[in-house]
């Protein structure tokens, strides 16, 4: 039996889940929650295998962080109308496990809660697919040094000073860079970059030169979201 915890402020969306799981055996729907201090003795209390949170524009960083400190096995999933990229990331870096479109069928929800209580992840293609970027992208050694600095989470103020080059001139080859790889922000700069970069090595320089800059890379960028999402 999953036990399923809903936190919406919407009235409505809970009485329309009400009616999707009755039917349900092997669902429990727990009684709905709309405020967080409500959510959070719920989640402590009953220990529920999903929660399904209805959330806002503003994705609650500090809410997910204590959630995933304070219960680490109950499995989240955000209920969204809409969601960006950047904000994808940051929540499955903060652990979640699923991202569930509200403009999807009632089947597919059934389908989102049963997947993630199983152990799999939930995320659309449509967010994870410039994640994902295939393209073979080879960057030069400064090119290199840039990305390094980018996932360390560096500002171009720090960049510049750690490059020996002007703040303008970071500018300029962040610009390119972004370009250069297709990305539309410094996320998805990072995501691509871990995903398919490898160095063009300069004269003298070696395969494992290579493969210490991209393990380099990978550290510090502390992220693992490659291993934790998987498309739908």
């Amino acid at each position: 039996m999953i036990s399923l915890s809903v936190y919406t402020s919407e009235p409505l969306n809970f009485m329309a889940l009400e009616f999707l799981f009755q039917s349900c055996e092997d669902i429990n729907l727990l009684p709905p929650v709309s405020g967080f201090p409500s959510l959070l003795q719920q989640v402590f209390s009953q220990k529920p295998d999903v929660l399904l949170l209805a959330m806002n524009a503003d994705l609650d960083q500090e809410l997910l962080k204590l959630l995933r400190r304070e219960s680490p096995d109950v499995k989240l999933v955000l209920w969204v109308h809409d969601i960006n990229p950047e904000q994808a990331y940051q929540a499955m870096d903060l652990g979640v496990s699923g991202i569930l479109r509200k403009v999807l069928p009632p089947e597919m929800i059934l389908k989102c809660v049963r997947k993630v209580h199983a152990g799999e992840r939930w995320f659309e293609r449509t967010l994870t697919e410039g994640f994902f970027n295939r393209r073979q992208i080879k960057l030069s050694k400064r090119e290199g040094e840039l990305l390094t600095l980018v996932a360390q989470g560096l500002k171009n103020k720090e960049i510049a000073q750690a490059m020996w080059i002007t703040e303008g001139t970071v500018k300029v080859y962040l610009s390119r860079l972004f370009e250069k790889v297709g990305a539309r922000d410094r996320v998805e700069l990072v995501l691509i970059g871990l995903r398919n970069w490898y160095t063009k090595v300069e004269p003298g320089g070696s395969a494992k030169d290579r493969a210490v800059s991209v393990q380099k890379v990978q550290r510090q960028s502390a992220r693992s979201i490659f291993s934790r999402s998987a498309a739908s």
